[in-house]
């Protein structure tokens, strides 16, 4: 049989997003649950996803009291039930054959030699979102990650656009960092190698995500990208550290600026 997939989405206060993510994701027969977490949300978003939920029995909403998105996350992948968990965010915006080619990549997969796929984001709604995003990838402290390639390992995963076999997360549910001072998704990704499991990077599974970390400052953003060079310094990847805080934090951390002229 083909493998059942769940999608977790963590929400907090995302009124203006949230049905556009869900619309996406009802559209797609592959997906065979839909997990909302309300992480304490004080808008609207949450009665959108209520009247949504009623014509689309897939979407169900689970609480987590505990404020901060590794617990939302947590109590939305305990809850899913598919044979598949994909993490996004409430300001994704799938492609119409996301799901399909996620089942598809897991379906041949019949010796289960990855543990965990993702893919990429491109940044939607900005000036020179598209060629922006493909600097990124060339300067990526994970270089060997190239666009072109079809299929890639690579240590980490990306939180916006992720999938985990269901056992794979049990495996790993109790190695996870629960701290709110580093990258929640490369720590995930980090604890699937470290328990022997291998992450895929596939490069044609790519998703639109908000710019909207990048509008809230220079100093914010560059505050929250540092996590990274903590996340791997955390599992004591102290090469990784070096060239993300060297080289990618720096250069990426270029990219409001750039855009903002471009306005």
């Amino acid at each position: 049989p083909r493998p059942t997939l769940s999608v977790v989405g963590p929400v907090y206060d995302e009124e203006d997003s949230i049905a556009e993510c869900l619309g996406r994701l009802v559209a797609q027969p592959a997906v065979t649950e839909i997990v909302v977490v309300d992480n304490n949300s004080g808008d609207g978003g949450m009665e959108i996803v209520a009247s949504l939920a009623l014509p689309h029995p897939r979407i169900r909403i689970a609480q987590e009291d505990l404020q901060g998105l590794v617990f939302a996350r947590n109590r939305g992948l305990d809850t899913a039930t598919g044979d598949l968990i994909a993490r996004i965010d409430a300001d994704t915006r799938v492609g119409p054959n996301w799901a399909q080619t996620i089942v598809d990549f897991f379906a041949a997969d019949e010796e289960q030699y990855w543990s965990a796929l993702c893919g990429r984001g491109e940044a939607y709604g900005v000036p020179l979102s598209g060629r922006l995003d493909r600097w990124k990838v060339r300067l990526h402290p994970l270089g060997r990650t190239r666009a072109h390639r079809a299929v890639t390992e690579i240590p980490v995963l990306y939180g916006s656009n992720m999938v985990l076999r269901s056992e794979v997360w049990a495996t790993i549910r109790t190695r996870v960092s629960m701290r709110r001072d580093i990258f929640e998704d490369v720590d995930m990704g980090l604890c699937v190698t470290e328990s022997g499991g291998r992450n895929a990077f596939l490069a044609s599974l790519t998703v639109g995500v908000s710019a909207r970390r990048m509008e809230t400052g220079l100093t914010s953003f560059v505050t929250y990208m540092s996590f990274l060079p903590r996340t791997f310094a955390l599992h004591r990847r102290l090469a990784l550290a070096a060239g993300a805080a060297l080289f990618y934090v720096p250069a990426l951390t270029a990219v409001p600026a750039v855009r903002l002229m471009a306005i």
